[in-house]
């Protein structure tokens, strides 16, 4: 790795991104100046095509975007929290379930532009629906968002605790169940010790964010 060249392609949607990839990149560099790292968003229908075909090195995604052919590690399960900016009017009690729906929200949606996702689905379960005002495709706009609105967003806790220095975390007033993300290669990849240097930092990484 010290004296090494390579250029690595991940693959990784946002969700994962913003969770592993800032602790990633840095014990990469530390160990592997000279080593290159091109981050994309994947193209799910051909993610097994470019593994196979050396396009991309590693997919990391949700657990269940394995597919034939993939050999698949999981990283870690995440759970939910709420956030609101430091000095939101509705102070910093626990939220309650009408407070929830009352306030607005604050949505990721990484296909771009939708107003409703799977936290309003578990709500229709309740018979309670939300108010979201405000819909964005990145995750990294979100914080800066909240910060500077009285918006409220449910996203994953180790992604919004590197942001607590501007933002009160509680936890959500309704159940959502846990979601866990894998790191995916191709079988041919097995054995080339640099791809399995690459996977011990994206395990290592994940170590850390399991920590956090």
């Amino acid at each position: 790795p010290a004296t090494s060249r390579r250029v690595f392609r991940i693959a990784a949607t946002d969700n994962p991104a913003a969770i592993v990839i800032p602790d990633l990149i840095a014990l990469i560099k530390r160990q592997a100046p000279d080593v290159r790292v091109a981050l994309t968003l994947p193209d799910k229908s051909r993610i097994a095509d470019q593994l196979e075909q050396g396009d991309v090195d590693l997919f990391i995604g949700a657990s269940e975007d394995h597919a034939s052919g993939l050999i698949g590690k999981k990283l870690f399960e995440e759970k939910f929290v709420t956030a609101q900016r430091h000095g939101h009017p509705r102070g910093t009690q626990p939220l309650t379930l009408d407070e929830f729906c009352g306030l607005d929200h604050l949505l990721i949606s990484t296909s771009g532009g939708q107003f409703a996702g799977m936290i309003d689905e578990a709500l229709v379960e309740l018979g309670r629906q939300r108010r979201v005002s405000v819909s964005i495709q990145s995750y990294a706009l979100a914080p800066l968002v909240l910060a500077g609105s009285d918006l409220i967003c449910t996203l994953p806790r180790r992604f919004l605790r590197r942001f607590d220095q501007t933002l009160d975390l509680f936890e959500p007033p309704l159940p959502l169940a846990p979601f866990a993300m894998s790191a995916f290669w191709h079988s041919r990849m097995r054995s080339d010790p640099a791809h399995v240097w690459l996977r011990q930092q994206v395990l290592e990484a994940a170590r850390d964010a399991r920590q956090q």
